[in-house]
């Protein structure tokens, strides 16, 4: 068997995770937001935090024993998500440990009090600064609205990681006016861009200048693309674009990439299964990584890279650092890409935390 350090999820949403009792007729990201805002004031605490629970249990099955979550801060939810996450993740310290975003989802701009309440957030249990500069109305907003976003991650000492042009609009320019702010704020290696579908819908011109501004600003890009294979791309006639960044150009400027699952059974992926290998792979295919040299990059996504995201100390194999590593039947990265095989067991701190028994059989002859 190999032994890999534990997968990474570098980005997700504990907060809303199987939230599978509503329906996104359009399966826009516009119906997905307006839908979660109108429900979230009803949802119990409990039942948010059974949920987490339900998609860290799930997490640690597959050998992922850390996460990034976003979590809705905003006047529709206050702090409402945020508490009963906070519940949810302390009882898998030492197995699963999550880094909680402070996400002002309907914007600093448009949603004044969202300011208040990520700078309380930050007091509570959030760890990271998040945005969200496409939800405002007009580019000096988004401008606004990343400014904003330092602002209080200086205050705190805090990284910041904001999803970024999650659009097929090539009018959607926020990721360049990211990489300024972050170089002229001093915030080089501190901060994180989510999405950047919008990037894959510039001339590649424009592309290549915004990729080498995100390269000198030492932004760290997370590819989500189970979710935005899912969400990109509703309003195209064939041929349909594929709803994920330029992963490959990306990574050959000497960005830091790393995936995300994003979403798990909800309004915003129906589908999903906490299983960072998958997401992976499915980079891999939607990006074209297929030298091998890239493959080995594809693997290192959830893992190496999704570590640098977080800015973990001592991830890996190595002297001296803690026993933390997951066992699954592959010799290589493309096997375990190709297989996808049962994590056997999956180790945190010197010891066994979860693992799969297998059974095998064959009728064939002999």
């Amino acid at each position: 068997m190999m032994a890999t350090p534990p997968f990474v999820d570098a980005h997700h949403h504990l907060d809303c995770a199987h939230l599978s009792e509503f329906e996104n007729q359009s399966g826009t990201l516009a119906e997905a937001i307006e839908i979660n805002a109108l429900i979230t004031p009803g949802r119990s605490a409990a039942e948010i935090a059974a949920k987490a629970v339900r998609a860290l249990d799930e997490a640690l099955m597959q050998g992922t024993c850390w996460i990034r979550s976003h979590v809705d801060v905003d006047s529709a939810s206050g702090l409402s998500l945020l508490r009963p996450v906070v519940e949810a993740i302390t009882g898998f310290r030492g197995r699963v440990d999550v880094q909680i975003v402070a996400f002002p989802q309907l914007g600093f701009v448009a949603d004044p009090e969202s300011l208040r309440l990520v700078r309380a957030a930050m007091t509570e249990g959030a760890d990271v600064v998040g945005g969200i500069p496409g939800i405002e109305e007009s580019s000096a907003d988004s401008l606004s609205h990343i400014e904003t976003a330092f602002d209080i991650a200086e205050e705190f000492d805090a990284d910041v990681d904001m999803h970024v042009d999650e659009s097929d609009d090539p009018a959607s320019r926020n990721l360049e006016m990211l990489a300024e702010a972050t170089i002229r704020r001093s915030y080089e290696g501190r901060v994180t861009a989510g999405h950047c579908t919008a990037l894959a819908a510039y001339d590649d011109d424009y592309a290549d200048r915004v990729i080498d501004k995100v390269a000198e600003a030492r932004i760290n890009v997370v590819t989500n693309p189970l979710t935005n294979l899912y969400l990109g791309g509703r309003g195209d006639s064939q041929p349909i674009r594929r709803g994920i960044t330029r992963v490959k150009e990306l990574l050959a400027a000497g960005v830091n990439v790393a995936c995300g699952l994003d979403d798990v059974n909800n309004l915003f992926l129906p589908f999903g299964r906490m299983d960072m290998l998958e997401v992976a792979m499915i980079t891999a295919l939607t990006a074209h990584l297929s030298s091998a040299a890239e493959i080995e990059a594809a693997f290192d996504l959830p893992r190496s890279r999704a570590a640098q995201v977080m800015r973990l100390e001592g991830y890996g194999l190595l002297l001296g650092t803690p026993a933390d590593f997951v066992l699954l039947e592959a010799d290589c990265a493309r096997e375990a890409l190709r297989l996808q095989p049962p994590r056997r067991y999956v180790i945190r701190n010197g010891r066994v935390v979860a693992g799969t028994r297998i059974e095998r059989f064959s009728s064939l002859p002999g």
